[in-house]
């Protein structure tokens, strides 16, 4: 049987230039940048600039986005973005102050558990955050990167802005995938992943493609 493969990357739509998390896209005649050299009727040869918030779309953010001296995009190993993931089913879980440890447990029970080196992904349902004591938890399984299909892991009731969740994660060496989608159309709770961001010197954060393989 041939395998399946999902993708679990949100598509980009550009936005306007005011727009709070930008992906403007400027689109050139291409044979402008070329002296001497003209189109010939109906060719389409086009370049385009883009600038962008790099927390846009489903997008992978790496230690330096908190740590001054966390690794950037160009410094995480390829190892480290590829690899067997488990899917914490957290559709149900429901939490004042995010998704209790022992919910994130009973997800990973389900799942068959979670095991060192894994990449750990959760679909998340109502509350759409973990508590700390559920994403320590998974730090302490040894998992190596982590994902959400919502918008990141802080606590929403924190007006400090102290990125307690991010710093768990950050300070282990766990980069984190934020805005993933599609979880609910995988099949199994163990998947192959590949999230593959273009490698960046100095840079804390990217979109990126994001495929399943079942």
């Amino acid at each position: 049987m041939a395998p399946r493969i999902v993708d679990l990357t949100r598509v980009i739509r550009p936005t306007g230039a005011d727009a709070e998390r930008k992906f403007v896209v400027n689109i050139h005649d291409a044979l402008a940048e070329i002296p001497g050299k003209e189109r010939p009727a109906g060719e389409w040869y086009v370049m385009s600039d883009v600038a962008l918030m790099n927390h846009v779309g489903t997008h992978i953010e790496m230690p330096f986005h908190c740590l001054k001296e966390g690794a950037d995009l160009a410094q995480v190993p390829v190892e480290q973005l590829c690899g067997e993931a488990v899917i914490l089913d957290l559709t149900g879980a429901e939490a004042e102050f995010g998704v209790t440890l022992e919910q994130v447990q009973a997800a990973a029970q389900a799942a068959g558990g979670v095991r060192p080196g894994d990449i750990a992904f959760g679909r998340m349902g109502p509350t759409k955050y973990f508590s700390s004591a559920g994403l320590a938890w998974l730090v302490e399984q040894g998992i190596k990167l982590m994902g959400v299909d919502s918008g990141g892991v802080e606590l929403s009731h924190d007006t400090t802005h102290a990125n307690v969740n991010h710093l768990l994660l950050f300070r282990a060496g766990i980069p984190l995938i934020e805005n993933l989608t599609n979880l609910g159309s995988l099949t199994k709770s163990r998947v192959q992943v590949y999230a593959l961001p273009v490698p960046v010197s100095g840079l804390d954060a990217f979109p990126l493609r994001v495929i399943a393989v079942e």
